[in-house]
């Protein structure tokens, strides 16, 4: 099951802005979404590789959640609405993501949005990428949520997405079919495939750069050492991080973090199967508010009272 959609001629809560955003010296345009009280407290919603924000519309559509945060989910630059940099020749050069752009863009785009002690959540690149806001900005948040996330993630970042045979938008759209859990509705599957077709030549390759070269903590998580809990939540059905890599990655922060594990969920939690996953995050952020609440280590659809269907084999 999905959120519904609205009634003819109903206008959802969502809004759509642009924010100037100076990132490494370079002016950029960033859109963004955002649901809920402005003085909620800020949830920053960070998106996959080669895709964008409009992966968390349902977690936007959610009032018990918006009734508290206030969601926010924006285009990377390059993504999305987010369109190149008017003021660089950017297609001079193939657009590659370092971990440095990544962490700064992040850390900029709440600087520019005036977040006060924000807390942020990403998935895949947005997953990996806690462990560089918890080593170089360890203050800046409340909270830190990586989803599928692991110390490094080789063997992504591959040659032949050049090639002039390839059709990447196909490729990229059934490669995230394999990594996702055969529970989720067929439709939320889809669309997170349809996403996925959507992003530009070189942009997928280019944020796996970050994911499978530049982004390496195996030797490094003793240097990870944030002010706020950390939570690495993995999906059993993600092989490209499955729930032992959230727990080395929360066994070598300390005390700070916690290892959670998925059920029924793969790589795309909040779009694969938004109803489960939202559930599930429920309880984090309850936590994260102040409730008096006990995570397991293991979340499954009876703990959260969510109804899954048999999986399904195409």
């Amino acid at each position: 099951m999905t959120i519904e959609p609205p009634a003819h001629g109903e206008k959802e809560s969502i809004t759509g802005h642009y924010v100037g955003v100076e990132i490494e010296g370079v002016k950029h345009r960033v859109y963004y979404e955002e649901a809920g009280p402005e003085d909620g407290i800020p949830l920053l919603c960070q998106h996959t590789a080669g895709n964008h924000g409009h992966e968390w519309r349902h977690l936007l559509a959610d009032e018990e959640i918006t009734e508290h945060f206030r969601v926010i989910a924006y285009d990377l630059p390059h993504h999305g609405k987010s369109v190149p940099p008017t003021t660089e020749e950017w297609w001079t050069e193939d657009y590659t993501l370092t971990e440095t752009t990544f962490a700064e863009s992040i850390v900029s785009i709440a600087d520019a949005l005036e977040l006060e002690d924000p807390v942020y959540m990403g998935s895949s690149i947005g997953g990996n990428i806690i462990l560089q806001l918890g080593d170089w900005h360890p203050d800046r948040f409340r909270a830190l949520i990586g989803l599928e996330c692991g110390t490094h993630s080789p063997g992504y970042y591959l040659d032949w997405f050049h090639h002039p045979q390839v059709n990447i938008a196909e490729v990229s759209a059934y490669a995230c079919w394999g990594l996702m859990a055969p529970h989720g509705p067929e439709a939320a599957r889809r669309e997170t495939m349809h996403l996925y077709e959507q992003g530009s030549t070189g942009l997928f390759r280019g944020d796996l750069y970050y994911y499978s070269v530049d982004h390496d903590y195996r030797n490094k998580l003793d240097q990870v050492d944030p002010e706020c809990p950390v939570y690495v939540m993995n999906g059993e059905y993600d092989f490209a991080t499955d729930p032992d890599d959230a727990r080395a990655v929360a066994e070598g922060v300390g005390e700070m973090a916690s290892a959670i594990e998925m059920t029924n969920i793969g790589h795309f939690p909040m779009s694969e199967n938004p109803e489960l996953f939202n559930a599930y995050i429920k309880v984090v952020l309850d936590e994260i508010r102040g409730e008096d609440v006990t995570i397991p280590e293991r979340l499954t659809p009876e703990k959260v009272g969510v109804s899954v269907p048999e999986a399904t084999t195409e």
